[in-house]
C-alpha cells in the first residue's frame, strides 16, 4: 500500500513536470529557439530556478508542521533540503503512544523528525546513548537518532485472568483447538494463587494506573492527559518533573528470560503494575484457608490519614526568603504585643456588658456523641477476600503499609515499608484503583461450599436476624433518648421565659406548656405526623386549656 502511493505521488509530480517543461520549450521556440536563447537558458536553469526553489521552499516548509519559533523552521527547511537530495531521516507520528509510520521509515539514518499527539511521550537514543525525552508536540531528531520508547499519557486498565465464558477448571472440549484451550490455561496461571489449606483459587484482577506527570492548571498549557509545559520557572520545573517520569517508565522496562518468543521478551513499561498486583495477591492468599476468604472475621488495616497537602502558591511562598532588617524587626514585635493588649482590653469589656445567663439556659441539652468513624470501621468485620483486595492495594498506592502475620492478623501497629509501591516511583508509575472479583474455584470445591452452606444457612439466618434486631432496638432506645431530651428542652424554655418575666405561678407554668405542646403537635417539625396520630390527645389539651382558664387558681 505505501509502494502504491509513493508511485502515484512520484507520478503526479512527473506529469507536472513534464506539463511544465512543455510549456517552457514552447516559450523557447517561440522567441527564436535554442541557439538563440542559450544563455537564457543556462541563467535560468543555473541561477533562476535554483533561488526560486529555495524561496519557495523555505515559504511553504514553515506551514507544514504547527511550529511557532523560527529555530523550529529553520528546522524543517533543513530537513526538506535533506530530503530533496535523499539523505533525510525518519518522519514519525505517534498517537496514543503507538509510531505510526511508512515502512522503513525507522532504517533511515538523516536527520529526522517527530510529531507526537497530546497523549504521547517517548525517548530519543543513539546506538551509544541516551538522548532525549519528549513530550507532546513537535521534535526534530538529529542524525543516528531514533525513538527508543513511547509511553501512553492516558489512564491504563489492565484486566487479567481468565475470560468471562472460559472455563479453566474444565475438561477441554472436543470442539476446541489446542492453541485456544492452551490460551485459556495460561490466562488462569496468570493470577491462579492457593490457599493456605492447599485450594487453588482463580479471580479476575484489574489495575488502574497512569504516568505520574502532573496537570496543568485552567488557562495553563500543557496536556489535558497529564503533561505541563509554560514559560515561567516553575512551568520549567513541573516540565522537567513529567520528563523524569516519561524516562523512568521507559527506560526502565525489563525482559522475560523464561519467553520462548523472542517477541515476548520484553515487558512493556504498562506491564509492571499489573504483575506486581498478581504477585501481592497470592503472598496474601497464603495466610488465608477457603472458608476464611468468606467468613467476616478479620479485621480491615485502617487506612491512612493523609495530611492536608499545601497548594503551589503556599509553596511558592514559603519558597521565596523574606529579608527582615533589624528596624522591621523591631516594628513587627511592638505592633504585636500593642495587639495582644487591644484584646485582652476587648475580652474584659465583653465580660462585663454580657448578661448573666441561668443554669437551665447555659446548660445544653446533652448530645448524642458523634460515633468515631475510625473505630466503627475497625471493629466491623471483615472477610479475608476484603481484607486481601485491601491490602493490594495499599501496597501498590501507600509507601508504608500494615503487617499481616501468617494467618492474617494484624502484627502491631508498626507498619512496613511497601517494595511495590517505591518499584513503580522508581518506574514513574501511579496505580489509582486495584479490584479483585469473580473468583473461580474447582467444581468439586465449588459443591462442597454449596453443601456446607445447605447445612448451616439456617443457623446464619437466624444470627444474622438476632443481629439486626439487636441493632434495630438500640437505634429505637437511641433515638426515643433523644426525642425525650428535646421535647424537655422544649419546655424549659417556657419556663425559664416565665420566671425572667416572675409570673412562674402554677396556673401560668400550666398554660404555658400545654400550649407548647398543642403548638408542637400542630407546627413543629413532624407536625403532619403527630396530628394524624395524636388528634384525640390534641382534643384533651384543648379542654384542659379551658379548664385552666376558667378553674385554674
Amino acid at each position: 500500500m505505501d509502494e502504491t502511493s509513493s508511485f502515484r505521488k512520484w507520478r503526479y509530480i512527473a506529469i507536472w513536470l513534464v506539463i511544465l517543461l512543455i510549456f517552457y520549450g514552447w516559450q523557447i521556440v517561440r522567441m527564436g529557439g535554442i541557439r538563440a536563447n542559450l544563455t537564457t537558458i543556462l541563467s535560468d536553469w543555473l541561477c533562476i530556478l535554483p533561488v526560486f526553489l529555495l524561496i519557495w521552499m523555505a515559504f511553504f516548509s514553515q506551514f507544514m508542521l504547527p511550529v511557532r519559533t523560527f529555530h523550529d523552521r529553520r528546522k524543517i527547511f533543513e530537513r526538506l533540503i535533506a530530503y530533496l537530495f535523499g539523505q533525510h531521516g525518519p518522519a514519525l507520528f505517534v498517537e496514543n503512544g503507538v509510531v505510526k509510520e511508512h515502512s522503513g521509515e525507522r532504517l533511515k539514518k538523516g536527520p529526522g523528525v517527530v510529531w507526537l499527539d497530546s497523549a504521547s511521550g517517548a525517548v530519543t537514543r543513539t546506538a551509544v546513548e541516551i538522548k532525549q525525552t519528549l513530550g507532546p508536540g513537535v521534535h526534530f531528531l538529529e542524525k543516528g537518532e531514533f525513538i527508543a520508547g513511547t509511553v501512553d499519557l492516558h489512564i491504563q486498565t489492565h484486566r487479567l485472568g481468565p475470560k468471562d465464558e472460559d472455563e479453566p477448571f474444565g475438561e477441554k472440549p472436543e470442539n476446541m483447538s489446542d492453541a485456544e484451550w492452551k490460551q485459556i490455561q495460561d490466562r488462569r496461571k496468570q493470577v491462579s494463587a492457593w490457599t493456605r489449606d492447599g485450594i487453588e483459587v482463580v479471580p479476575n484482577i484489574t489495575v488502574t494506573f497512569r504516568l505520574n506527570t502532573g496537570f496543568p492548571k485552567e488557562g495553563q498549557p500543557g496536556s489535558r492527559f497529564g503533561y505541563r509545559t509554560g514559560p515561567t520557572k516553575k512551568d520549567k520545573e513541573n516540565e522537567e518533573k513529567d520528563k523524569e517520569a516519561i524516562r523512568k517508565a521507559i527506560l526502565g522496562e525489563s525482559i522475560n528470560p523464561y519467553a520462548n518468543e523472542p517477541a515476548l521478551r520484553r515487558v512493556a513499561w504498562n506491564e509492571l503494575p499489573a504483575s506486581l498486583a498478581v504477585d501481592v495477591w497470592r503472598e496474601y492468599v497464603a495466610k488465608f484457608t477457603l472458608d476464611e476468604l468468606f467468613k467476616q472475621d478479620f479485621e480491615l488495616p485502617p487506612s491512612p490519614v493523609d495530611p492536608p497537602q499545601p497548594t503551589e502558591e503556599e509553596i511558592e511562598a514559603v519558597e521565596e526568603p523574606v529579608l527582615h532588617s533589624s528596624q522591621d524587626r523591631r516594628w513587627e514585635v511592638s505592633l504585636v504585643a500593642v495587639l495582644g493588649r487591644f484584646n485582652n482590653f476587648l475580652k474584659m469589656v465583653i465580660q462585663h456588658l454580657e448578661p448573666k445567663r441561668e443554669d437551665a439556659v447555659k446548660k445544653t441539652p446533652p448530645s448524642s456523641p458523634m460515633p468515631n468513624v475510625k473505630k466503627k470501621e475497625k471493629e466491623e468485620k471483615k472477610t479475608a477476600l476484603q481484607v486481601i483486595t485491601s491490602m493490594v492495594k495499599a501496597r501498590l498506592t501507600q509507601a508504608e503499609v500494615a503487617d499481616l502475620d501468617d494467618y492474617g492478623r494484624i502484627r502491631g501497629k508498626e507498619k512496613i515499608q511497601s517494595k511495590e509501591y517505591d518499584a513503580l516511583q522508581k518506574r514513574g508509575l501511579i496505580v489509582q484503583n486495584v479490584s479483585i472479583s469473580n473468583i473461580r474455584l474447582a467444581p468439586a470445591v465449588d459443591k462442597h461450599l454449596i453443601d456446607n452452606w445447605s447445612a448451616t444457612w439456617l443457623a446464619k439466618a437466624k444470627y444474622e436476624s438476632e443481629q439486626i434486631e439487636r441493632k434495630r432496638s438500640i437505634i429505637e432506645t437511641k433515638q426515643k433518648e433523644e426525642t425525650l431530651i428535646n421535647y424537655a428542652v422544649h419546655l424549659s424554655r417556657e419556663i425559664n421565659r416565665l420566671k425572667r418575666e416572675g409570673k412562674l405561678s402554677v396556673k401560668e407554668a400550666l398554660k404555658a406548656l400545654l400550649i407548647r405542646i398543642r403548638a408542637m403537635i400542630r407546627s413543629g417539625p413532624h407536625s403532619e405526623q403527630l396530628r394524624r396520630r395524636m388528634s384525640a390527645e390534641l382534643e384533651e389539651i384543648e379542654n384542659i386549656l379551658k379548664w385552666v382558664e376558667e378553674n385554674g387558681r
